[in-house]
């Protein structure tokens, strides 16, 4: 597959990638700016008020049938979180109708785009003081229902755990109690923070034609508003530091749960651009990411201690997490299968089995997502908040030669954080 090329202009990036499988155009633009607990609550908000209206477009209908009349165009808004960076983006999914009709479709997508992402007065249609107020309302129902996803919940409440003390426990949607003292002049000055201090990064996947002239385009629109001047931040995504004084917690949190969350947090000190990055990965799918792996052979099947078990690889900030459902009863006994699958992975106890299913698992979830232009742009992304860009089919190759040593000294990196358990009201540890 052909790679990204890239052009900029200050802290504007346009990445174009020719897809001519693709039967649609993908349109991305994301800002990223660092998090930081005074702001995480109003920036989380902006990305669901920008659909609410523009000045030319003031409501969410106006701009809905404006991209419905481009033969169909889905336009979006979207919040992120990766490491310490809070993201927000706009896209366009955009048919391909080149064969039959000379207009202007991708053109005035990305006018709409940039309409949703850019033309915004304060006061006005999604800034104005009902609409914000009927956002804020919409915002604390959106935290409240991260509580019902008690898998969900509890790795998120995990994984802040692990970084606790850093901006990357900050929560993707930040805190209620922080709403009360949002207005419509908040949020507008947190907008126009954003515009000012972002790096803007432009993705183009699919069949486009002439992709310079269209760079050109979105860099012209997006230079109007955000400012070509600034280059780049040089902050990038870092993996948790490992080997530092960090107390080892354990976490119980009580709610009405018909079962128990048991997750257990490491640091690795790994992440997206780390040359051992690919070994992690295989280690993580021999520990607890496929059905055949050694937690849910063990923890699931063999003793019936979980409903569910898991483990989930952080590749931002390193973290990793073992996920497990269980009945509170069972807690000392899931913790002590659990530490002993780890143990048995550092001591060298890994079958040839385990490596080739495992690196089979791997491969059928990359490779799914060479079709997926969504995907490659987060792939691309990813490499961007890093600093090193990874070529999918480079890592396919790269896993492929991972071997059991590699596997065991990457185990040896785990380094134990947090155990955080959810359990109901009434439930003894």
């Amino acid at each position: 597959m052909a790679n990204f090329t890239t052009r900029q202009a200050g802290r504007i990036y346009v990445h174009f990638l020719p897809h001519t499988r693709f039967r649609t155009k993908d349109l991305t633009i994301r800002l990223h700016i660092p998090q930081s607990r005074e702001r995480v609550t109003p920036m989380a908000l902006l990305p669901y008020m920008w659909m609410n209206g523009t000045k030319s477009k003031p409501s969410t209908r106006d701009l809905t049938i404006a991209a419905d009349e481009l033969y169909g165009t889905v336009v979006r808004s979207g919040l992120g979180k990766r490491g310490e960076y809070q993201i927000m983006e706009v896209s366009a999914n955009i048919p391909d109708v080149s064969a039959i009709t000379r207009d202007h479709v991708v053109e005035q997508a990305l006018a709409l785009v940039c309409e949703v992402l850019l033309n915004h007065e304060a006061k006005t249609a999604a800034f104005s003081d009902d609409a914000v107020r009927q956002e804020i309302d919409l915002h604390r129902r959106r935290i409240e229902a991260t509580r019902d996803d008690k898998m969900g919940y509890a790795l998120q409440r995990c994984l802040a755990e692990v970084a606790r003390g850093t901006a990357a426990a900050l929560p993707r949607l930040g805190y209620l109690e922080d709403l009360e003292a949002i207005d419509a002049d908040v949020l507008f000055d947190c907008y126009r923070t954003l515009l000012k201090e972002a790096e803007v990064h432009a993705y183009l996947v699919g069949p486009y034609q002439d992709a310079d002239a269209l760079s050109e385009q979105i860099i012209g629109q997006l230079s109007q508003v955000i400012g070509e001047g600034a280059m780049r931040s040089q902050l990038q995504v870092e993996p948790l530091r490992t080997g530092v004084e960090t107390s080892f917690r354990h976490v119980t949190e009580r709610q009405d749960v018909a079962q128990a969350q048991l997750d257990i947090g490491y640091r690795t000190g790994v992440n997206f651009s780390s040359d051992d990055y690919p070994a992690m990965l295989m280690m993580n799918g021999v520990l607890g990411g496929f059905a055949h792996s050694k937690l849910f052979l063990n923890v699931r099947e063999k003793h019936s201690l979980a409903y569910t078990v898991w483990s989930h690889f952080d590749a931002m900030t390193g973290s990793l997490a073992v996920m497990t459902g269980i009945e509170p009863k069972q807690y000392e006994k899931a913790l002590q299968i659990i530490e002993e699958q780890v143990t048995a992975i550092q001591a060298g106890n890994i079958t040839d089995e385990e490596m080739a299913f495992t690196f089979r698992g791997l491969q059928n979830q990359y490779t799914v997502l060479l079709d997926q232009p969504s995907s490659l742009t987060s792939w691309h992304y990813n490499g961007v908040l890093c600093g090193q860009q990874r070529e999918i089919e480079t890592l396919l190759d790269q896993l492929q030669r991972v071997t059991k040593e590699d596997v065991v000294d990457a185990a040896k990196r785990l380094e134990p954080n947090t155990i955080y358990f959810l359990t109901g009201e009434g439930d003894a540890q």
